[in-house]
């Protein structure tokens, strides 16, 4: 009997064209609306179990930073100094939209930490992975930190009439600092789980970070020396590129967009590997 082919081989019959059918796409379509289920999952999870649904509920998760953001860029305002004599650009909104996105960092890379132990009961169903898990929570960071830097942007519009020169280079600042913090956040999640004193060092290193990340300078206000120095660390190259489509020509910039991807890869690959080894331990305890 014929199951189907060319002949009694049963090899695929080839195509009008000559050649053999392409493979089903159908289990790649299936298996990622599976995975889009559960990451949907988990995010509504992580709404109700951090935000709840008494006061703010689900606002506080943008309320946070954008008062956190507001306040700094007040102070400094009030202040009017930290960006040097030869700057000619709003103070207010130097601060307002650059802390902004260092929150992205602080939330994505500084909540990792307790990520996979407060989720490990998920484990028990097989369709959960921990790097759904703790994708899950830096999307929904992610997410609420790009709408922030949004809602500052038109609120230093409409305050200060500062229109952003390119918002596409922002964005793309935005989504490079979500890809860079998501890898550097999987090392830290699975590092944290394997040993205590990753969790207790992750978050005074963080701030630790602040004063070398460009939250609060451009590289063309230092120094020759503190120039190359401070172009080492991926993250300034990020708040330049975000600098540029905020004020464009009004100030000079340095940034290469290849060091950052470099850098995110590698933290991606390592990050997924640290997983991946960390997740039988997770299993046995």
């Amino acid at each position: 009997m014929r199951r189907g082919g060319d002949g009694a081989t049963g090899m695929p019959a080839p195509n009008e064209a000559g050649g053999t059918p392409a493979p089903s796409l159908r289990p790649i379509v299936e298996g990622w609306r599976v995975q889009r289920r559960v990451i949907g999952a988990l995010i509504l999870r992580e709404l109700h179990v951090r935000f709840g649904r008494r006061n703010l509920g689900y606002l506080w998760l943008f309320a946070e930073p954008l008062l956190l953001g507001l306040a700094i860029s007040t102070v400094h305002a009030l202040r009017d100094r930290g960006l040097g004599p030869r700057s000619t650009v709003s103070v207010f909104a130097f601060f307002a939209i650059g802390y902004s996105l260092y929150y992205m960092f602080r939330a994505i890379v500084g909540r990792s930490t307790g990520c996979l132990a407060g989720s490990r009961p998920l484990l028990y169903h097989r369709i959960v992975t921990p790097l759904d898990m703790v994708s899950a929570r830096h999307l929904l960071e992610g997410a609420a930190c790009t709408v922030v830097v949004i809602l500052m942007s038109f609120a230093v519009a409409a305050v200060e009439g500062l229109v952003p020169d390119d918002p596409m280079k922002m964005l793309v600042a935005v989504l490079l600092m979500m890809w860079l913090c998501h890898g550097l956040a999987l090392l830290v999640a699975a590092g944290a789980e394997r040993w205590e004193i990753v969790d207790r060092l992750t978050h005074p290193l963080i701030y630790l970070q602040l004063p070398f990340s460009g939250v609060f300078f451009l590289v063309d206000w230092l120094p020759g020396p503190l120039q190359e120095l401070a172009l080492y660390n991926p993250t300034v190259h990020i708040f330049e590129l975000l600098r540029d489509g905020q004020f464009g020509e009004n100030v000079n910039t340095t940034y290469d967009l290849a060091y950052v991807v470099g850098f995110a890869m590698a933290f991606h690959f390592l990050g997924l590997c640290a997983m991946r080894a960390v997740r039988p331990h997770m299993l046995m305890e």
